[in-house]
């Protein structure tokens, strides 16, 4: 049974990417493995967004899980937007859903789980207070 795809109203932070002509495959569509790629920005962006880069958050993070629901192709040319959410908070991790859309079209759905990790021991950490808010602010209405 084809999940039921999220609307653009969901979610409340946005990422943007091009299509490239190298993201398309033998039957002439965007590849499996961009809409990864897209996914990843997004995570990417958000998680810059409200932790800072990388190399200077109070923590790591690392991708757990991921899960893609496929729901349209997506051809070359063209830009697609990536909503992202918090889905949910736990004590050492916590879930992004996201979407992928082209116009008003969703192409694809996507749920994350992102572990955080403390920066010398690599062992999963309880989620800081003002990354634990930052997530809060993130979650759907």
């Amino acid at each position: 049974m084809r999940p039921t795809p999220p609307g653009p109203e969901r979610f409340p932070f946005w990422t943007e990417e091009k299509l490239r002509i190298a993201d398309t495959d033998l039957n002439g569509h965007i590849n499996n493995g961009a809409y990864g790629a897209f996914f990843e920005a997004g995570r990417g962006e958000l998680l810059t967004e409200i932790a800072g880069p990388p190399q200077t958050r109070l923590v790591a993070m690392a991708l757990a899980r991921v899960e893609i629901d496929y729901l349209r192709e997506l051809h070359y040319p063209g830009r697609v937007r990536i909503g992202t959410c918090v889905a949910r908070i736990g004590g050492s991790s916590f879930a992004l859903q996201q979407a992928l859309f082209a116009g008003d079209a969703c192409h694809a759905a996507a749920l994350s789980v992102m572990v955080v990790l403390d920066r010398e021991t690599r062992r999963s950490a309880a989620i800081p207070p003002e990354l634990r808010a930052a997530l809060e602010r993130l979650q759907p209405s």
